[in-house]
């Protein structure tokens, strides 16, 4: 899926590159998003994510209310949201993170697969306080290339991982924040006990870092095991947009 993905995302970069300006006049002062994350009140700090779709679950939201779900986040105590905005397998637009912007005071992460630099720029362009690294469709030269622009544009940075193959990758990357995905981006398949897996095996390369736990809950006690056992950030989807959480 991940392959599938990234092939169709080649493309529309391709298509967008043609018919996109970069604005190069914009503020490159740090965004803060995971300041505000950590900072955050919550007992779980979350960032809550907004989507229409995902190839795993499909239509998740039929009556999509874009900016009704941004003000349940908020209202809910979330600080932080992840905004998907790929077209083609989650149905997504760029358009959402300025909609949100122009009426509610909030972090955003825009959620997509970024492979070509010029979509770090974009990203800046079009509002994003975060972008999203996927380690396995990344080289390490690329991962240390794409950070370095972002930290550039004052963009933070959530590189994301799930096979532990890619420890290799993202072990000196110069981040203080990483996250661990439960859920393998080629077969869909989900363990929720998987991030705290990688961290407990990994713990002398892995240590340094604030882990995000990415995919896969459903429920408040899962969240609690999470949070015993020292992780108490979150990136979380599916579950809240379905009211399960």
């Amino acid at each position: 899926m991940l392959d599938k993905i990234i092939k169709t995302k080649r493309d529309r970069i391709n298509v967008l590159k043609e018919h996109y300006i970069i604005n190069d006049h914009f503020d490159s002062k740090p965004t803060k998003f995971f300041q505000t994350l950590l900072e955050s009140s919550n007992v779980y700090k979350i960032i809550g994510e907004i989507k229409k779709a995902s190839p795993s679950a499909g239509v998740i939201k039929e009556d999509f209310d874009l900016l009704g779900l941004a003000k349940n986040y908020i209202s809910s105590g979330i600080s932080n949201l992840s905004v998907l905005t790929e077209e083609d397998y989650f149905l997504g637009q760029y358009q959402y993170i300025a909609q949100i912007k122009e009426s509610l005071d909030i972090k955003i992460l825009q959620k997509d697969f970024i492979i070509d630099e010029w979509q770090i720029y974009h990203a800046k362009n079009i509002g994003a306080d975060c972008i999203l690294l996927i380690s396995e469709a990344l080289t390490k030269v690329e991962i240390n290339l794409f950070v370095k622009i972002a930290k550039e544009q004052g963009l933070d940075v959530l590189l994301e991982f799930h096979n532990e193959d890619e420890i290799t990758k993202i072990a000196d990357v110069e981040l203080d924040v990483i996250g661990i995905n439960n859920r393998n981006l080629h077969t869909l398949k989900t363990d929720i006990n998987h991030c705290l897996h990688i961290r407990d095996k990994y713990t002398d390369q892995l240590s340094r870092f604030n882990i995000v736990a990415e995919s896969g809950f459903s429920e408040k006690r899962e969240l609690e095991m999470y949070k015993t056992n020292g992780i108490d950030l979150f990136l979380i989807g599916e579950s809240l947009l379905k009211g399960k959480l």
